[in-house]
């Protein structure tokens, strides 16, 4: 694990907006005053991830200090890490080094995973899938010591200065001391979960040979091809019996035993990619589109927590840019966001690119819709939607209204109270008329840089938007504020960051009308 790659691309969670990145804290990074260990306890900032269905996942930013000091500690054994995750000859998620959009790549991209899933069947006649519940949530960090150097080992010399200590000790810093739970988003979480369950996957596939051939995991999602009903059953009594040995359990809701091969895919993938998308005519993808996003819309209501929009949202290449194709495919994209909030990050890379390409974005509607939304999950404290729309606003240089600004600084999220601050400075209305009293008193806190609002305070301690606070005393800080470290990017390098490719449609000579 590269220690700048590890901050750059692996620290914040995918799902993040494009207006905040970590690259500025990778660049400051060598030039901190270096960590005392053991370190304070300290919180990650949450952030609620929008899944398809209404359902929510809770992402965390943890402290970038504490994050400092483990991506350290892995880069620095990451020969060990490595070897103990190639003991699973199941995952298709073992992370590698690879060229990847994150700091690791996984050995099978989730587009090739189908492929596989079709290489295990030969020799199967029933199918097993299990989930383990609460995944990350439920991870007991003695027990990354256990997979890392033997559970009989680590019992015996618990305190012992060796890997597997260190790890449970920089975890449990990150979240508050902690013992259960690791942070979801940063990929030193995933590293560390692929180290647990290679051990489990080991022991599983050592009782059971033939799961080599005919299982696969993905993330802690485990599929087996069994020869029988019996063979399934004995499979899923040892996993159960061996997440157990590391403190971890089965989803009993996503266990299946099923007669026969099931699909690799969900029973929409194939008709939204197989639709018919044509771009000889304006015409013909204008009709094709009102086609494509009739069907999405069907197979969204039969399958509500499944990315139904989302995938048909980004189906559609090359791009529509006609004079009849692009506003149709505009609104269906302003639309599928009121649907499921998790298209807008979608929605951003469309609309960011329509306009960059010189087509009409129909502000006025736009605005209309987005501040309403903005309200709307600001009540409900969504941060993920919230962020997502005022970076969108921020982007496409469009007005937050009064309305949704005032409910944006009710909220805890830490991402959208900061990019609020940010839309103010540029709105004079909007800076004499919303009161941010309460994000402020909680951003100069004694002792806040520590807790789960860190990336409020330094954010709005940096900007001036409240007083320093003499950084809480811890040097660290005030040396990333004299490096200009910023969380909150430009404008120009959050447009940067989307970098969607689209081809343009064979009826137009060139982009724009």
């Amino acid at each position: 694990m590269n220690i700048d790659k590890a901050l750059r691309f692996g620290f914040l969670p995918s799902e993040m907006p494009t207006s905040f990145s970590s690259a500025p804290l990778a660049a400051a990074a060598p030039g901190l005053t270096p960590l005392t260990l053991p370190a304070k306890w300290t919180a990650p900032v949450r952030f609620g991830l929008a899944r398809a269905g209404g359902l929510r996942r809770p992402m965390e930013i943890p402290n970038p200090l504490a994050q400092i000091s483990l991506v350290e500690l892995c880069s620095a054994h990451w020969g060990t890490l490595q070897k103990v995750t190639a003991r699973s000859s199941i995952s298709l998620t073992r992370p590698v080094k690879k060229p990847a959009r994150r700091s690791l790549a996984r050995i099978c991209e989730v587009e090739n995973k189908a492929q596989v899933a079709v290489s295990r069947m030969p020799g199967g006649s029933v199918t097993l899938r299990t989930d383990i519940s609460q995944f990350y949530g439920s991870i007991y960090t003695h027990a990354v010591d256990w997979a890392v150097r033997g559970k009989a080992a680590a019992k015996r010399a618990m305190r012992a200065h060796t890997l597997g200590v260190f790890l449970d000790s920089r975890l449990r810093e990150s979240r508050e001391g902690q013992t259960i739970g690791l942070s979801i988003g940063p990929d030193t979480s995933w590293l560390v979960s692929e180290v647990l369950l290679a051990r489990v996957d080991e022991a599983l596939c050592r009782e059971h040979p033939t799961m080599a051939a005919r299982a696969f995991r993905y993330i802690d999602d485990m599929t087996f091809y069994a020869s029988s009903a019996g063979e399934a059953y004995d499979v899923l009594a040892t996993y159960e019996r061996l997440l157990g040995e590391y403190e971890l359990s089965l989803n009993a809701e996503k266990v299946s035993v099923t007669d026969g091969l099931e699909p690799v895919e969900s029973p929409w993938v194939g008709p939204l990619r197989q639709a018919r998308f044509r771009d000889d005519r304006d015409s013909n993808q204008s009709q094709d589109l009102i086609d494509l996003s009739s069907l999405a819309l069907e197979w969204a209501r039969r399958h509500p927590t499944e990315g139904v929009l989302s995938y048909a949202v980004k189906r559609c290449n090359p791009f529509p840019a006609g004079k009849k194709s692009w506003p149709i495919y505009r609104d269906f994209v302003i639309a599928a966001v009121g649907q499921d909030g998790s298209v807008l990050r979608n929605a951003y890379e469309v609309l960011t690119f329509a306009r960059a390409h010189g087509l009409p974005v129909d502000n006025d509607r736009l605005v209309e819709v987005l501040n309403a939304l903005c309200a709307t999950h600001a009540r409900l404290n969504h941060g993920f939607e919230v962020s997502w729309i005022l970076t969108l606003l921020r982007d496409l240089e469009l007005p937050v209204d009064l309305d949704a600004a005032i409910e944006v600084s009710k909220m805890e999220d830490n991402t959208s109270l900061v990019l609020l601050y940010d839309a103010m400075k540029s709105d004079a209305k909007l800076f004499r008329s919303v009161n941010l009293d309460s994000a402020v008193r909680r951003a100069e806190r004694k002792g806040a840089l520590s807790t789960s609002d860190w990336l409020l305070a330094y954010e709005y301690r940096a900007s001036k938007a409240c007083r320093p606070n003499k950084w809480d005393d811890i040097i660290q800080w005030k040396d990333l504020n004299d490096a200009k470290v910023r969380f909150l990017v430009p404008k120009s390098k959050s447009r940067a960051a989307s970098k969607l490719k689209r081809r343009r449609p064979l009826f137009l000579s060139a982009w724009g009308y």
